[in-house]
């Protein structure tokens, strides 16, 4: 993906990406073709000192061109080692190359995404666990598109374990969460204290009482129950992901986005009467479980 992100924005980027591997200054494009690729490095000014050193790094995603990886990664790397000295354990800067049937990305390394981190916090080692949490990419994933800014609030009004709330905190949101379940309530404090949180607010009630104690709100980003009794204490679950919708949109703020699981996509309809669908996103869970994820706007 290439965007257009001012420099003083680039650290924030970085900060809050959650799927992705690498942020890079995009330097060129061209079609998948040797020669096109060399001539393209050959225009590039790096503002860095002659003899600087560097390294070439080619991330292979095609499926039918003819050269390999180690092709591109020596054809520019001739280019460079005209002015730059070669470093394959720490350079200076790094040349990333895409490669794509359609296309040729290439760029200098700013950012390597610190994915570890996010396996830190999977579900099985928080001191309250539940198989049903969401993985810690996924729920940054859904945190970002809700577009919540540093210092914004944030509800998830079936809060669980705390998954959505612990990401969204990490980017500077305010949190607020709710689940029905004592349980649940008492998981997700222990959850976010765990990982040094201590601000947030956490009320344990029913959905359609979110509104008394929560209102204008900048984003909701929720998972709502899949439908078990046991996760919907025996309500059917169009009753509930209709009173579900209903607060959300009373809470949220006008211009304010809703980011919504459901298990299909039928489901996100219910939302629609309440809200504007931007975008949805099928996201496979497992083998077995497909989500949907819709992005909501409130005019």
């Amino acid at each position: 993906m290439v965007v257009d992100v001012e420099d003083e924005k680039i650290n924030r980027l970085a900060d809050r990406v959650a799927l992705s591997f690498f942020l890079d200054k995009f330097l060129f494009s061209c079609e998948p073709d040797l020669s096109e690729i060399r001539k393209k490095s050959e225009k590039i000014e790096i503002p860095v000192n002659k003899g600087s050193s560097f390294r070439v790094r080619c991330n292979n995603r095609s499926r039918h061109v003819e050269f390999s990886s180690l092709d591109v990664e020596r054809e520019v790397g001739d280019i460079f080692a005209r002015n730059y000295r070669v470093d394959l354990k720490k350079p200076d800067f790094e040349v990333r190359i895409i490669l794509t049937d359609n296309r040729v990305y290439g760029g200098i390394k700013l950012f390597e995404i610190d994915r570890k981190s996010f396996e830190k916090r999977k579900a099985q080692y928080r001191p309250f666990f539940s198989p049903i949490s969401l993985d810690p990419k996924l729920a940054r994933a859904l945190v970002n598109l809700s577009e919540v800014g540093r210092d914004g609030v944030l509800l998830d009004p079936f809060c669980g374990t705390g998954g959505i709330l612990l990401e969204a905190v990490l980017i500077g949101a305010r949190v607020i969460g709710s689940d029905i379940s004592r349980k649940m309530i008492e998981g997700c404090r222990k959850n976010l204290e765990y990982f040094g949180i201590n601000k947030y607010e956490l009320y344990q009630c029913d959905v359609g009482d979110v509104s008394k104690f929560v209102e204008n709100v900048d984003a909701v980003v929720t998972d709502f129950p899949y439908g078990r009794s046991t996760s919907t204490s025996g309500e059917k679950i169009e009753i509930l992901y209709d009173r579900g919708a209903e607060v959300i949109c009373k809470v949220l703020k006008s211009d304010g986005k809703a980011v919504v699981g459901l298990p299909n996509e039928k489901s996100l309809g219910i939302l629609d009467g309440y809200l504007e669908r931007e975008v949805v996103y099928p996201c496979r869970v497992h083998r077995s479980l497909t989500r949907y994820f819709g992005v909501y706007k409130k005019g």
